[in-house]
């Protein structure tokens, strides 16, 4: 899915879901990507929120998983402000990430 912006409707990210087959189940993950020029405005965190809070209020999932690479502290920071919790340190293909999941309340 596409994240546009309000102010000017560009297409300035994406956000999605998906099975990360690299880790145990449950693995439905959420994953995003926002262009450069619209970092450090929240847009990345509210589409993110956006999209869980869907997938938990309309389809059967109870818990989602999200990884970041371990140096990329601004993912780090959207994925702890959307209420993830870390729960350990994984390597998939060489590199470090932090894994974070969030439960259904």
């Amino acid at each position: 899915m596409g994240i546009i912006s309000k102010g000017t409707g560009n297409f300035i990210g994406v956000r999605g879901t998906g099975i990360l087959d690299k880790v145990p189940s449950p693995n439905k993950e959420i994953f995003y990507g926002i262009s450069k020029d619209h970092t450090s405005k929240g847009y990345t965190t509210q589409a993110a929120k956006g999209l869980f809070n869907y997938l938990f209020k309309n389809t059967n999932v109870e818990d989602l998983i999200a990884i970041a690479q371990i140096y990329n502290v601004p993912s780090n920071n959207v994925i702890q402000k959307c209420g993830f919790e870390f729960q350990n340190n994984i390597e998939i293909e060489n590199r470090k990430y932090n894994y974070y999941k969030l439960r259904k309340r």
